[in-house]
């Protein structure tokens, strides 16, 4: 009887090691596959940072007209019920609106600050400028040798990219000097609307083209670090949907929540968890954001501060 006892005992202990010793990989992956889930909206904020939006008045048309009052939203795409979008600043220099903004990126060990651009028909044109995410309040670090728009930092290297206004090229832009020169040659498309990094990778998309899955629209492009054209991918939007990618944008690859995310100049937030060309799904909208209290609503640059 007592022997019974014991091989019953072993057998239990034996169970339970098995059960409670799950391998760190086995847990990994079980985790990695819930994140991947397309229905997830699981705030993973630390490793995030914050993120903000350069919102305009109005306008959705390249180069973007003068006049445009340019201001900075906080943005959060992890929220559980709706996207968290909030006015909390607008442009300015000595007190002076900076109409016609066109590109926010983060400023690499200047915590409330970033780096800004206008374009060429700006009441301060062709201009860096170093602004105070909070108050809104900038100063002109440069003047830049073409009008930017979408600029973009690729972590600590201070390796700065920005689009040359209502073109197809991409340059790389010297924040200690505002010289700008071409980054790559090769582009498909007439006109880029938004860049990102991606890892390693750059990606730009051009909103109302649709030569990579056509009738669908928004070709992105994809470039290693060298400049060079390394793969194609589309954002899928479909035609009923225009104002999605309608026309300038901000254009941003979200690791924490929504994955590839456009804010339109025609005031939507949409993702798309997947931009394999001609494949399902196509975007989703996250926000309207003329159905907010909000009073501005042309989006056309994100960006995240560690």
């Amino acid at each position: 009887m007592k022997k019974k006892i014991v091989v019953k005992l072993v057998l239990a202990c034996i169970v339970t090691l098995l059960w409670s010793c799950q391998t760190p990989d086995e847990s990994d992956n079980l985790e990695s596959n819930e994140n991947n889930k397309t229905t997830s909206n699981s705030l993973r904020a630390p490793a995030c940072g914050s993120m903000y939006a350069l919102v305009l008045s109005f306008g959705t048309s390249t180069p973007i007209p003068g006049g445009i009052t340019s201001h900075v939203y906080k943005v959060d795409l992890c929220s559980s019920s709706t996207v968290g979008y909030n006015y909390l600043s607008t442009i300015k220099i000595g007190g002076t609106p900076v109409t016609s903004v066109t590109g926010l990126c983060d400023m690499p060990g200047a915590s409330g600050y970033a780096w800004a651009v206008t374009g060429a028909n700006s009441n301060f044109p062709q201009k860096l400028l170093k602004l105070e995410l909070a108050t809104g309040n900038a100063a002109v670090a440069f003047n830049t040798t073409v009008p930017l728009q979408d600029i973009e930092n690729y972590g600590n290297t201070g390796l700065f990219l920005a689009i040359e206004e209502a073109t197809s090229t991409i340059m790389k832009v010297n924040v200690s000097s505002g010289a700008c020169v071409p980054f790559s040659s090769i582009s498909p498309v007439a006109q880029y609307n938004g860049l990102t990094f991606v890892g390693n990778k750059v990606h730009v998309i051009s909103g109302l083209t649709n030569y990579i899955c056509s009738p669908n629209l928004g070709d992105i492009l994809e470039y290693d670090l060298g400049g060079n054209l390394t793969r194609r991918y589309s954002y899928k939007n479909l035609p009923v949907n225009n104002i999605f990618t309608m026309k300038e944008l901000g254009f941003h690859f979200d690791s924490c929540c929504k994955k590839w995310v456009v804010g339109s100049s025609s005031g939507i937030i949409s993702n798309n968890f997947d931009v394999t060309p001609c494949t399902p799904p196509s975007p989703i909208l996250l926000l309207n954001t003329f159905s907010t209290s909000q009073p501005h609503h042309a989006i056309y640059d994100f960006m995240v501060e560690p």
